[in-house]
């Protein structure tokens, strides 16, 4: 742990890009970094490093090459105590986010949409850097994608995602349809209501059309919608397993980004709601993100994530709208998703 404290400080204090990550159940820790602050960028996605994209569709993402990089043994897990985290939002904000829901329901009413994913923004206040944040997620969240990322052309982010985007080897191909959520409580089984179990199926829906775009029906496999855990959190989740790639990898995600779990049903109509709507950029956020490379790639949906700067933290959380949504509750969801970070802050 001291090892890793100490080099995150001094890449921290150097300003040199980099990015430092843990895989979901990993027990190595991973730093990508740079020694200049040239802005490399991938267009194909057939570089080796970490990559890190945008919600909306652009010619050429980020990337933190592998070239020069680092490997540390996972610090043992410590417990913390937290209590949940309660912070004041005020009205004018809430009935905003109402609103939009609204909206997106009258959208749904008239056929336009089946579902569409709304989010917003949180800023809160620190007095932790961005190394002591991730290390406080990486331990908090072992099911998850922690990681850091920092590079002065870009920004600093930080995060911890549950929701696999594709995983890719030389032997077979995942990807996961990930919807509904509610407060994990050991030893319980959730239950699901009509509202999430929709919300489920369209967007497992959604992903099996995409994918039959590119691969023959009886290669797609999957089965019913399991319960997965994500810290404080439990959601329905549906696998797919598919064949290696025969195709480019940005073939893959041209195809299923943004995936429905983050803009909605259907796609470009659900996009463009979002797009004209939410009144802000998302840009990282409901990205995605991950180690690219020949022998293996793992990407992830860029949720449960943070934008750092000197003045604030900037929270990103969402929810899915459909027919069946009751638009307090869906304000009651983003606050919910929103303790995640706000634990560590």
């Amino acid at each position: 742990m001291i090892e890793l404290e100490k080099r995150l400080e001094v890449l921290w204090k150097n300003q040199y890009p980099f990015v430092v990550y843990r895989l979901p159940k990993s027990k190595e820790i991973h730093i990508f970094f740079q020694e200049e602050n040239q802005l490399h960028k991938t267009d194909d996605f057939s570089e080796s490093g970490f990559v890190m994209t945008s919600f909306e569709s652009l010619s050429s993402y980020p990337f933190i090459p592998n070239s020069k990089s680092e490997q540390f043994p996972k610090p043992e897990v410590q417990d913390f105590k937290s209590d949940p985290v309660v912070f004041p939002e005020d009205e004018t904000r809430k009935s905003r986010f109402i609103e939009l829901v609204k909206k997106a329901q009258s959208e749904i009413a008239q056929g336009h949409l089946k579902k569409v994913v709304l989010s917003r923004s949180i800023d809160l206040k620190t007095e932790e850097n961005p190394s002591t944040l991730f290390l406080a997620l990486e331990n908090k969240y072992q099911d998850a994608l922690t990681y850091l990322w920092h590079h002065p052309l870009v920004g600093t982010w930080f995060g911890a995602t549950p929701e696999q985007f594709i995983e890719a080897s030389s032997k077979s191909t995942f990807t996961m349809a990930l919807a509904g959520t509610q407060i994990y409580t050991p030893n319980k089984n959730p239950h699901w209501s009509s509202k999430e179990k929709e919300e489920q199926a369209l967007v497992t829906q959604q992903v099996l059309s995409d994918l039959k775009t590119l691969f023959k029906e009886e290669e797609i496999k999957y089965g019913e919608p399991q319960n997965k855990r994500a810290g404080n959190l439990v959601h329905l989740c549906t696998h797919f397993t598919l064949p290696q790639l025969t195709i480019s990898l940005k073939k893959l995600i041209t195809a299923l980004h943004p995936t429905p779990a983050v803009g909605g049903v259907p796609k470009k109509e659900a996009v463009d709601f979002i797009i004209n709507n939410e009144g802000y950029n998302r840009t990282f956020y409901t990205g995605f993100l991950g180690p690219i490379g020949n022998e293996k790639t793992g990407l992830f949906v860029n949720l449960r994530c943070a934008e750092w700067t000197v003045e604030r933290v900037r929270l990103f959380v969402g929810a899915g709208i459909t027919s069946f949504s009751d638009p307090e509750s869906e304000w009651l969801e983003t606050q919910r998703k929103s303790e995640t970070l706000a634990r560590i802050l």
